[in-house]
């Protein structure tokens, strides 16, 4: 077997941790760390390595502009920024980065992708044949497979959180980012017609004017996989941008709300206990890439409140509630559906719980190492 080189941009950038990529690193680590090379150091390949790029971002320089190893594999996770570009303006350089990467592409071997609907996106939009892209589904690291504690399991959908300051009141979850293909607005909207509590976990939610400085704190500053700086927890985010549109509005709409409670990023451990806690998961997006929520939520048998669309159909395979991403008064019609029908809940909760076991730490590695 070949050595296998992957680039970590986490080795050199503390905050691409707690993005997507920090993640999917953490799976690879976790199933290869032994065997494979992580690193930054793209000096560091031979001829004779496989080389993984595993977040091939068109937005960015290009990690190489030649071959630098025998094989060399491309993790693409989604191509939304181009598949929606008046909704993510690259602006000059960026256009510039994507023919560039359109161009280093071509030293790649293999694609691989987290969905058959982006692997349709891919050849759509990059023009690449079907047999250069494989799919392989993400599985869930190992802090989703332990045992739980038991004095977790024994949690009501009413017990108080008083580490992140939630109220003693049914919520529901929102786990993600806050781009336009996300869907907060409508989801905003939906929550007031709704008249419900929802809980946003994410990065995000606790860089903006979203959070108290407390909240910060106790939320954002607690990630026990990478400790971030502390001028990083309190760094803020630039509303101005054109990507930062959608997270604008959402802002307006939900300011000096108290049924919307933002906790930032948190550690696992106590995502997990969330997901435990609430009522259901909700993911309102008009995109996606694979839809990791849905997955850790059905973990630990919390139904899903899904948009009506593909990859979401994909990920799922049926095991949720669905509704249209684009009518917030259907949204609502659906989280009270849902938030009201305890046995609806529960049907939903063990389906996906089966569900929930396709996507296992063995096919992904097999997956994987196939291609090798």
């Amino acid at each position: 077997m070949k050595k296998v080189f992957v680039y970590d941009p986490t080795k050199s950038d503390k905050l691409s941790s707690a993005r997507g990529i920090g993640r999917y690193l953490q799976i690879l680590k976790e199933s290869f760390g032994a065997s494979w090379i992580f690193t930054d150091d793209i000096k560091r390949i031979s001829a004779d390595f496989v080389f993984i790029n595993p977040f091939y971002n068109f937005l960015q320089k290009p990690l190489t502009f030649n071959r630098v190893s025998q094989k060399q594999i491309a993790v693409i996770h989604d191509l939304i920024p181009l598949k929606y570009p008046s909704h993510f303006p690259a602006g000059i350089k960026g256009y510039i980065y994507i023919l560039l990467n359109k161009l280093a592409l071509k030293n790649y071997d293999l694609i691989v992708t987290d969905s058959q609907a982006s692997k349709k996106d891919i050849i759509n939009i990059l023009r690449l044949p079907d047999s250069k892209i494989k799919v392989i589904y993400p599985c869930l690291p190992k802090s989703f497979s332990k045992v739980v504690s038991s004095k977790y399991q024994v949690l009501s959908k009413n017990t108080l959180n008083t580490n992140y300051l939630i109220l003693n009141t049914k919520f529901c979850l929102y786990v993600g980012d806050a781009t336009w293909n996300k869907n907060l607005v409508n989801l905003a909207k939906a929550i007031k017609i709704a008249n419900v509590t929802c809980v946003f976990v994410g990065k995000v939610f606790g860089q903006g004017k979203v959070a108290s400085d407390k909240a910060l704190r106790e939320a954002d500053c607690r990630d026990n996989r990478q400790s971030l700086a502390e001028e990083e927890c309190h760094e803020r985010l630039d509303l101005t941008h054109p990507w930062q549109k959608e997270l604008k509005e959402f802002l307006e709409l939900t300011k000096g709300d108290r049924r919307f409670i933002f906790l930032g990023f948190i550690p696992d451990s106590e995502l997990i206990k969330l997901y435990q806690q609430s009522l259901f998961n909700i993911l309102p997006s008009h995109d996606e890439g694979f839809g990791f929520s849905y997955v850790e939520s059905s973990k630990f048998s919390c139904p899903s409140l899904l948009s009506d669309i593909s990859v979401l159909r994909e990920i799922s395979g049926g095991k949720a509630l669905f509704f249209d991403p684009n009518n917030p008064q259907e949204i609502a019609d659906k989280i009270r559906k849902i938030y009201t029908d305890e046995n609806l809940r529960n049907k939903i909760g063990a389906d996906a719980k089966k569900r929930s076991e396709f996507f296992s730490s063995e096919k992904f590695k097999e997956k994987f190492l196939s291609l090798l």
